[in-house]
């Protein structure tokens, strides 16, 4: 079942790692923010000889609230495509997940638990909540600022901050850039023990007109299925 926890992490890190190019957009900025909703990013995602598109897309912007929420979407090879959807605070210091919904094909979406939203498998999302201050640094939990590249991607040449991240025997490298907002991803590269922590996603275009395919109060509870692939090694 190719793209199923793998896709799912990389979904995770697209949101996270788009929002660590964002962390300045608390405020008075998420009002500019908001001007970017409906916009996004369309990404290759490749792994274990697979290719298929990854996207990410900014849907909704509540500046008075300080929420923003993004929904990737998975065309991997499984019998239906896979969406989901994240609320993130972005009130704080550093942007937290709060809520998040799956959905597959045509299905009735499905609400994520908490504890679905700390990591997938191995993966620790909080390692990559990253604020303003700790990209600056490249110096809090791990995280190393590796400097700056110019990027080329069948989206452009791209002038990028290069970053990585090791834990638990996974090294990523994260390139992100103002350029590719309002995702802030450019590329990313993961090498790991497990073969489904192995993959590289790059940046193909910008996308505009984005709407999201989830209806919150449509969710219901998440299937025992997609908590053991959530949850699988």
């Amino acid at each position: 079942m190719i793209g199923g926890r793998r896709a799912l992490a990389a979904g995770f890190l697209l949101i996270v790692t788009g929002l660590a190019a964002l962390t300045d957009a608390r405020g008075a900025s998420l009002t500019g923010l908001a001007k970017e909703q409906g916009n996004g990013s369309r990404f290759t995602m490749r792994s274990q000889g697979s290719t298929f598109d990854l996207n990410v897309g900014l849907v909704k912007v509540d500046p008075a609230a300080a929420r923003a929420v993004i929904e990737v979407y998975a065309a991997a090879q499984l019998a239906d495509p896979l969406w989901q959807q994240f609320t993130l605070d972005v009130k704080g210091d550093r942007p937290a997940l709060e809520s998040g919904y799956i959905q597959v094909g045509n299905k009735a979406p499905m609400t994520l638990p908490k504890q679905y939203l700390s990591g997938v498998g191995s993966l620790d999302v909080s390692l990559f909540l990253l604020s303003e201050s700790d990209l600056r640094t490249g110096t809090t939990r791990d995280l190393k600022n590796v400097g700056q590249e110019t990027i080329t991607t069948p989206a452009g040449a791209v002038k990028c901050s290069h970053y990585r991240v090791e834990n638990a025997g996974q090294k990523l490298d994260i390139w992100v850039s103002d350029e590719a907002r309002p995702v802030g991803l450019v590329r990313m590269q993961s090498t790991g023990k497990l073969k489904e922590e192995n993959y590289d996603l790059e940046l193909q275009e910008l996308l505009s007109g984005v709407v999201p395919k989830i209806d919150p109060a449509k969710a219901g509870p998440l299937s025992e299925e997609m908590k053991r692939l959530l949850t699988k090694r």
